[in-house]
């Protein structure tokens, strides 16, 4: 069997790591000139950047096995996730989770805490018990006991079972800073999902999220092609023949296409219209990711993330200071600060050149941080056009019955994505490792 992998980032290597443990020949094409996709980090001056995935959440059960098999288990490590919410002209932080250690240390922050009105406190209450009651609902890869919270959006939910308040100091601000979308572009069951798996915990690896696409880069580098971007699938007769690229047809008995949705319905024109139907319910988000290293760290001790609710005005969902995932982020003393912006803003500041938007979003952090510097040690930009999954208002049901009724209706093609499970790393590294399984079985 020759199979051809379309992508080399985090569901690509998974797939492809996976087939070469079974002796399969294969090979992965990467339009980019480096492989790891959503899990992609860089190194600068003693500065660690997670450019796209910031954490791992405790529930990753094959993100922790992937991490093991290549030689990364001894790297994962939590780390604390105390955020600090703006409303009415001043943070409130509070320790985001339910590790009773941390809550107990952090008490006079909670007892601090101000966010909510007494009419807020209420609406949290009607929402965090539906939280609880369906947590084992709400599972990323075996997710169909929720399928009855994924015909609304999110900011419906909220609107219906808890109130404008918690909408847009609470669950607006989760899914904005993990999604870089709007609450009423989220399915309902994924925005709570996130709510669950955020509070309880974070993880990351000691030297960066991006280590991980590096050790599965290494365990497979001489079966990926990089700055090869596949332009067809070349699908005959029901089944597939193989891919084009701009060095000619290269045939296959098997490929599986990792590239995000839009991507996958631009390469496959032939698609039957039962895949492509599904398909065409996934939308992205984008993200213009800028990054400042600074000399001194920006926010207070223990703090990791500003949230920023959209009625602050503001590009940004939010920003996080990643020195306190491990030392390895940033030399001592220093700070890594990371801005994530979100919805139409990103689609703005990424038409924009570079120094007009480090110069911007300099000015926007000194609003919430008047400490942050008018010369950082250095900036870096990352854009996304397509950064995140958004998981919109029903797609989750269509993916069910993509992969239940349409999976193998082109003989020789898989599909794996973020996008066929809840969108995730754990989603991305699963929906991989389960294509090539079913193309081992054929």
């Amino acid at each position: 069997m020759r199979a051809i992998v379309i992508g080399a980032g985090t569901s690509g290597l998974a797939a492809t790591l996976t087939l070469r443990k079974r002796g399969v020949e294969v090979l992965a094409l990467e339009s980019k000139d480096i492989a790891g996709g959503r899990i992609v980090g860089a190194r600068r001056d003693g500065y660690t950047m997670d450019l796209g995935a910031q954490f791992f959440f405790k529930f990753y059960d094959t993100t922790f096995r992937v991490c093991r098999e290549v030689g990364l288990g001894d790297e994962i490590v939590p780390f604390p996730f105390k955020v600090a919410i703006w409303k009415n002209g001043r943070l409130n932080p509070v320790t985001a989770g339910l590790d009773p250690g941390a809550l107990w240390r952090d008490r006079a922050d909670l007892l601090r805490f101000r966010l909510f009105s007494p009419l807020g406190m209420f609406q949290v209450a009607r929402i965090m018990p539906l939280v609880l009651r369906r947590r084992r609902d709400l599972h990323f890869i075996d997710y169909q006991n929720m399928l009855d919270l994924d015909d609304e959006s999110l900011a419906d939910l909220a609107r219906k079972r808890g109130g404008e308040e918690v909408l847009e100091y609470f669950l607006q601000p989760v899914a904005s800073c993990l999604t870089l979308g709007e609450p009423e572009d989220v399915g309902a069951g994924y925005g709570l999902a996130l709510v669950w798996y955020a509070l309880n915990g974070l993880l990351t690896l000691k030297r960066g999220i991006g280590s991980l696409a590096e050790g599965l880069y290494r365990e497979c580098a001489d079966s990926v092609r990089l700055s090869t971007p596949v332009k067809r699938v070349v699908l005959e007769g029901g089944a597939v023949k193989g891919v084009e690229t701009a060095d000619g047809f290269m045939d296959a008995d098997v490929v599986i296409c990792t590239t995000t949705a839009t991507r996958a319905l631009d390469i496959l024109p032939d698609l039957p219209d039962a895949m492509r139907g599904p398909m065409e319910k996934v939308t992205y988000s984008a993200c213009c990711h800028v990054m400042f290293g600074l000399e001194e760290r920006l926010l207070p001790r223990g703090w990791y993330a500003v949230g920023l609710p959209r009625l602050a005005d503001t590009s940004m969902a939010g920003f996080t200071d990643n020195s306190i995932k491990s030392p390895h982020y940033a030399p001592p003393g220093g700070g890594m600060v990371h801005c994530f912006t979100y919805g139409k803003h990103a689609f703005e500041l990424n038409s924009m050149g570079d120094a007009e938007v480090f110069s911007r979003l300099k000015g926007e952090i000194r609003r919430f941080i008047p400490s942050m510097p008018d010369e950082p040690y250095f900036s870096e930009i990352y854009r996304w056009d397509e950064a995140v999954c958004l998981s919109p208002p029903g797609m989750l049901r269509e993916m069910l019955r993509l992969k239940r009724d349409h999976y193998r209706d082109v003989k020789g093609l898989y599909l794996a994505g973020e996008y066929l499970n809840m969108p995730s790393v754990d989603g991305s590294l699963r929906s991989g490792i389960d294509a090539a399984e079913a193309a081992l079985r054929g």
